[in-house]
């Protein structure tokens, strides 16, 4: 068995990057909490969402008067406007259901803190390093795509800008509309800046929730496992049948405390997932019609390789954020339903008929698996995954035959 003090450790590996990004946006659930439980306006929430908020209102006014020009319209969603929406609903999401995560919360502490045996830690520290990698891999793939961004726009502003003997106005790191003259200086630093500052508020809500969310999943699975192991030998281990009741209804009630841990999670988040999934359809889509309107405008000879690794990252942290759930919903639905089997697994056939009916009752609570869904419409899983895919790149191809259309005529 495992001590306190490197229970204690465990529990500080597992939730430690979550807790430093939920942090700096002022929506860790131990830190807008007051004393009786209700919600409370940490500043570093209040300042993240107001830079998120004023970010994506002067991209919408800006989309509103590029209206009816598709490759501008286009442009504007792909880069920003779908992800700083999605950033913004999650920011709020985590805040308003802080409570329930907090609870989760103390749920994952009393876990770790709980004897253990060697086994049973080694199953809790596997999923931990797996969520921590994809909380690590996520804010670096999503860091380095704005990163670039912003260095390619700075290395393209630097260069002399005429065009037909005129000066060419400065671009803005993101098009948006403002009630006063970008062009000029200080405006169009201080602005840049600005945009800069708002961008990695978006960056790091869009990733960091996601992988928070997963790393409670993961710990739920690893729950499970454990639970399979201990249903496995529960009758080989203890030989009376007071002890096999005993530990029987210990199995129950740690079975049930998961599925409520599953349900609250389901409840909290369905809607913001099923948002989510939309949006990302069609962000997928975006970025593929930019990527082909890049070649289509300049091909190869003026797209840099700067601009093609910023679309691959960028491609590639979009397309990981949404396999983390199609992965984690995946691994819950599988861990969740092998404990039905655990139980077929196990010598029941060495048990009474009485008792032998009371173990049926564990396997039949286990025939429908537990599920992360978008708004109860379909739950999170591979072939989703893949689904969305298919369907971004069947809007991409109804897009390109528009523009298609539009050039001919």
């Amino acid at each position: 068995m495992e001590t306190s003090m490197s229970a204690a450790r465990d529990l500080e590996f597992a939730i430690e990057w979550n807790r430093i990004i939920l942090r700096f946006l002022g929506i860790w659930p131990d830190q807008n909490s007051s004393k009786n439980g209700n919600r409370t306006m940490s500043f570093n929430f209040l300042f993240a969402v107001f830079f998120i908020f004023c970010f994506n209102v002067s991209q919408i006014i800006y989309l509103v008067m590029a209206w009816g020009q598709l490759d501008a319209v286009i442009e504007i969603l792909a880069k920003s406007i779908a992800a700083t929406a999605i950033a913004l609903l999650k920011s709020i999401s985590i805040w308003y259901n802080s409570k329930v995560l907090r609870s989760m919360l103390a749920h994952i502490a009393e876990d770790w803190m709980t004897p253990k045996s060697k086994r049973e830690r080694e199953v809790m520290l596997k999923n931990a390093k797996i969520a921590r990698m994809l909380s690590i891999g996520g804010i670096f793939l999503i860091m380095v795509s704005l990163g670039l961004y912003i260095f390619i726009h700075v290395i393209v502003n630097l260069q002399p800008g005429t065009r037909n003997g005129t000066v060419s106005r400065r671009q803005l790191l993101y098009q948006a509309y403002f009630p006063f003259d970008t062009d000029k200086t200080p405006n169009y630093e201080l602005t840049c800046i600005v945009q800069s500052v708002a961008a990695m508020y978006t960056a790091t809500s869009y990733s960091g929730i996601d992988t928070f969310l997963a790393m409670l999943v993961l710990h739920l699975c690893a729950q499970f496992t454990n639970l399979q192991f201990t249903l496995k030998n529960l009758v080989t281990e203890h030989g009376t049948e007071i002890e096999f009741r005993k530990n029987l209804a210990i199995i129950v009630n740690k079975h049930e405390r998961l599925n409520r841990f599953a349900v609250s999670m389901e409840k909290s988040f369905n809607m913001l997932l099923l948002v989510h999934m939309f949006l990302c359809t069609l962000q997928f889509c975006f970025i593929g019609y930019n990527f082909f309107l890049t070649f289509d405008n300049g091909g190869m000879g003026q797209l840099s390789f700067y601009q093609l690794l910023l679309l691959t990252i960028y491609v590639i942290s979009g397309v990981m954020q949404l396999f983390v759930y199609c992965y984690v919903g995946e691994k819950l639905n599988v861990d969740s339903s092998q404990l039905g089997y655990a139980a077929y697994q196990c010598d029941w056939y060495k048990l009474s008929v009485p008792d032998a009916r009371d173990l049926t009752f564990v396997m039949l609570r286990a025939r429908t698996p537990l599920q992360i869904t978008a708004g109860r419409f379909c739950s999170f899983s591979f072939s989703l995954f893949t689904d969305i895919l298919k369907t971004s790149m069947g809007y991409l191809s109804m897009l390109l035959s528009v523009k298609n259309t539009n050039s001919l005529s």
